[in-house]
């Protein structure tokens, strides 16, 4: 048996002192007796997810596939630089947890949103507060949503489809919080809530 697993920072294991052991999608594997294959990245996008969804990876190949969507403010583009260690690369561009705060009418600050992103700061930040908006990012999550819905589905592999995003109105399986006594310094899922949450993804496979 195969599982394919992909998310950002919740499915790779951030701030766990041993992700590779300590994860859900390791625990899940474990329990089952599976393969794991797991390619989440920490600050990953949707867009991303359906990239490796879609292009990257045979997801026919697996027997469950396990998607994690993350917030859909999240994007990446592909870059070509010439004479440096790398020529071609996808780059996240990850704003702050402020602007979704912000967007979704909470107390958000975004005056430094620039300064998160390690290139075209001036451009992303111009695009983030006067070209997109919270329909803008809701159509995206729903488009990606339905991507990876019936992508699985024509494939034939079953999907547990989730979401960080409280914020969503989309029908997920899970939507994944934590409290103060599941949660890391920073919010992830700490060794235990990584374990709830592993029970709880067993339990409806």
């Amino acid at each position: 048996m195969k599982i394919y697993f992909d998310g950002c920072s919740w499915t790779k294991g951030e701030e766990l002192e041993n992700q590779e052991e300590e994860r859900y999608s390791k625990l899940i594997c474990d329990e089952l007796g599976a393969e794991e294959t797991n390619l989440a990245i920490k600050g990953g996008s949707n867009d991303r997810i359906v990239r490796n969804l879609l292009v990257e990876n045979h997801i026919e190949e697996y027997d469950l596939a396990v998607i994690q969507m993350t917030f859909p403010v999240r994007t990446e583009y592909y870059m070509i630089r010439k004479g440096e260690y790398y020529d071609k690369c996808w780059r996240r561009v990850n704003p702050s947890n402020n602007y979704s705060r912000w967007l979704h009418g909470l107390d958000g600050d975004i005056r430094k949103l620039g300064e998160k992103f390690s290139d075209h700061s001036d451009f992303w930040k111009y695009w983030y507060m006067n070209i997109t908006n919270k329909k803008f990012f809701d159509v995206k999550e729903k488009i990606h949503y339905e991507t990876i819905k019936s992508y699985c589905a024509n494939k034939g592999v079953p999907l547990i489809i989730c979401s960080i995003n409280t914020w969503s109105k989309l029908k997920f399986d899970f939507v994944l919080t934590t409290d103060k006594n599941t949660k890391c310094k920073m919010g992830h899922p700490n060794k235990l809530g990584h374990q709830i949450i592993a029970k709880a993804m067993l339990d409806k496979i």
